[in-house]
C-alpha cells in the first residue's frame, strides 16, 4: 500500500499522520508524515515496558511534555500537546536526548528508547 493510499483512509481534517514500524516483531521506528504526505520527522526507538498499563481510559486527560533535548519542542508540535517546564497533568511524556517516557500519576509506563532521529 503506498503513501497516497494510505493518506487516502484519514477522515476528516488529519493532522499528522503516524506510522509505527516493525522490527523482529516489535516496534522499531516512528514515523510521522503531514497530511500531504511528507516526512516530517522519523525515530528509529527500541521499547522498554515498565509497568502494566491501567485498564481505566485517557481520552478525556490532556497529555503534556517536558525535556530540554532538541527534539522536544518538535515532537511536541507534532504530538499537538504542550511543552511544560513543570506539569500538574497524570498524563506526562517525558523527552531527553536518547529516550521517551512516559508516566501517568508519577509512575512510568513505559519507555521508547531512541537509536536515531531524521
Amino acid at each position: 500500500m503506498g503513501m497516497k493510499e494510505v493518506l487516502s483512509l484519514v477522515e476528516g481534517d488529519p493532522g499528522p499522520l503516524l506510522m509505527v514500524g516493525e522490527y523482529h516483531g516489535n516496534p522499531g521506528s516512528l514515523i510521522f508524515y503531514a497530511p500531504d504526505g511528507q516526512e516530517l520527522l522519523s525515530i528509529r526507538i527500541s521499547v522498554t515496558t515498565i509497568k502494566k498499563l491501567p485498564k481505566k481510559g485517557f481520552s478525556k486527560i490532556p497529555p503534556v511534555a517536558t525535556g530540554h533535548a532538541a527534539i522536544a519542542p518538535i515532537l511536541s508540535k507534532i504530538l499537538a500537546i504542550q511543552l511544560v517546564e513543570e506539569t500538574s497533568s497524570p498524563l506526562v511524556l517525558k523527552i531527553s536526548d536518547d529516550q521517551l517516557d512516559f508516566f501517568y500519576n508519577g509512575q512510568e509506563l513505559f519507555r521508547l528508547n531512541i537509536r536515531t532521529i531524521r
